[in-house]
């Protein structure tokens, strides 16, 4: 069996470019693995999971459709979907181009600051361009891809969908959930459709919607997609939501990943399962001891409560599963401490099989409830698959036992006791590899990660740190080691040079051309925001209040 990759992608923004740097690099070193001599069936390297949050959300739909269908695009380092997008294309100046004419391609001041038709464009060329004359080439499957990948975008549902628990002594409470996301599995012949691939679009567009840069989105969701007994269900199904950024709530869905590798793996074959995480955060703390009521303005307090929201939602999923990784690694010792003490003599093997069978017993069976407390449920896999489970994931200790063997048996049902009792049945250990960078080294990471829109130049600095960063990873003897994803056989690509002087970039430090293109499209928004909410009074408005305003803010903006 081939080893297995699911990727995860963070909220980026303008940093879309960095993640873009990684996965071509990553890429094209997997296609180069993969066709090398000496890589065998079991030592190739397949993309099976992508999931991401906001920008990460847009990459991972753009990477699973160019994987599966149009491979030939990834011409090389700087001529390929992601360098594409993420750098040719995005920009400031189309960002700031907005229409407000009254026509269906409007964009109202009071909805949006930047053009979320730009956006939307991207996502149609990207993803449903391939469809629109109703006739499209045949697939070109990428090396990397797997014959199916599950494709998972994190949403923040500003409506939210109700779960309803019973309350004690009567009644209920309702709790509004606004953690949202869409998963679909995707494949080279069921899913090359317009209809699979509108949908995806219009979810990644969501999935980037940042709070008042872009103007929210509308998607329409069935109740399939929402399972759990205490959903309280909707009229109408299918029925419509409006998104915002995913990143808000979930802007590391890592999580989610794994929870797409259970529907694939069942916790089977673990031993090829790895899981590559993509963030241009988390090497620089975001702690701010300087942060006082003194100097708690409007300003300063709105900037610090961003921060605060967007950076709680950073990486909780790695810290879950590293304090997971910490549990099954001590189950694991403990299943070689009880290999040796069978093996020694020291643990008497039938007693211990007669008391770990009454055990798997008592632990599989559902425990009655005298009605005033809930039970949870045991779960769904029965005991006689639980015990092959462990037989597959122990075969080493089970083989140095004597397969078949009472001293076998009492070790697979203890083991299988110990997971039980500790809740670890549905948890595997995750071998995660980290692509993250510390934002002194990039050129975008400022105004909330907004600043690599200011210049192309930038857009390109983070892409090549992103592929250096990925190139550090890939080569580092750790993934040479037993049990781990190498080694991965590659020869990198040349990487433009790097201008060490664009590491760190401040705003202050921005061209003042760039500034003045900035500070132009921010002062036409405003003034039309006044426009739609004051009409006529809003030119006196703009002279006698909103410029001097707005030049205040922006000029306290660019002093930081």
């Amino acid at each position: 069996m081939p080893k297995r990759l699911a990727i995860t992608l963070a909220g980026a923004v303008s940093l879309g470019s960095y993640e873009a740097g990684v996965l071509y690099e990553v890429l094209d070193a997997i296609h180069q693995h993969n066709w090398h001599p000496d890589t065998s069936p079991d030592d190739k390297i397949k993309v099976d999971v992508l999931t991401g949050a906001s920008a990460g959300a847009m990459t991972a739909a753009i990477v699973a459709h160019k994987m599966l269908y149009a491979a030939n695009e990834f011409r090389g380092p700087y001529d390929n979907p992601l360098y594409n997008v993420w750098v040719k294309r995005i920009d400031l100046k189309g960002l700031l181009h907005t229409v407000d004419d009254g026509s269906a391609n409007a964009e109202p001041a009071l909805r949006s600051i930047f053009s979320s038709n730009l956006v939307e464009q991207i996502a149609a060329d990207m993803l449903t361009s391939r469809y629109e004359s109703g006739r499209w080439p045949a697939p070109v499957t990428h090396e990397a891809a797997a014959a199916s990948i599950a494709l998972g975008m994190a949403l923040t549902n500003l409506n939210g969908v109700d779960y309803a628990y019973d309350m004690k002594p009567s009644g209920e409470f309702i709790y509004t959930q606004h953690e949202d996301q869409m998963t679909r599995v995707v494949s080279v012949g069921g899913s090359d459709q317009p209809v699979v691939w509108k949908e995806i679009a219009d979810a990644s567009v969501a999935s980037g919607a940042f709070p008042a840069a872009f103007r929210t989105k509308e998607l329409e969701r069935r109740m399939v997609d929402y399972p759990g007994e205490n959903l309280v269900k909707w009229q109408d199904d299918p029925a419509r939501f409006t998104y915002t950024d995913g990143g808000v709530l979930q802007n590391e869905p890592l999580g989610m990943a794994k929870n797409l590798v259970d529907e694939i793996d069942g916790h089977w074959n673990n031993e090829s399962r790895f899981y590559l995480f993509v963030s241009p955060h988390g090497k620089t703390s975001t702690a701010d001891s300087g942060f006082r009521e003194v100097n708690a303005d409007y300003f300063h307090l709105a900037r610090r409560v961003a921060a605060v929201i967007l950076g709680q939602s950073e990486f909780q999923d790695w810290v879950i599963a590293e304090r997971l990784n910490g549990q099954i690694a001590l189950l694991d010792g403990r299943a070689k401490e009880l290999e040796q003490s069978l093996l020694s003599g020291r643990v008497n093997a039938y007693g211990l099989q007669r008391t770990s069978e009454e055990l798997l017993q008592l632990l599989f069976n559902q425990p009655r409830t005298d009605g005033r407390v809930p039970v949870a449920s045991v779960g769904l896999e029965a005991l006689a698959e639980a015990r092959v489970r462990i037989e597959h994931q122990y075969r080493e200790e089970i083989a140095s036992l004597g397969v078949g063997s009472m001293r076998a048996t009492a070790f697979r049902d203890t083991i299988l006791a110990f997971e039980k009792a500790a809740d670890l049945g549905s948890r595997d250990y995750m071998r995660i590899y980290g692509m993250s960078v510390s934002e002194d080294c990039l050129a975008g990471a400022e105004l909330s990660a907004f600043l690599g829109f200011f210049d192309r130049r930038y857009r390109e600095h983070d892409y090549d740190r992103g592929r250096l960063v990925a190139r550090g990873v890939l080569q580092d003897p750790v993934l040479s080691t037993q049990g781990e994803l190498g080694p991965v056989r590659y020869t990198p690509q040349p990487t433009n040079p790097i201008d060490t002087s664009l590491n760190g970039l401040k705003l202050s430090e921005v061209p003042s051309a760039d500034q003045r293109e900035f500070r132009d499209g921010m002062k036409r928004r405003v003034s039309s925001m006044v426009k739609d909410l004051i009409g006529f009074w809003s030119y006196p408005a703009d002279v006698a209040v909103i410029d001097p305003i707005m030049n205040a803010i922006l000029n306290h903006l660019f002093r930081e």
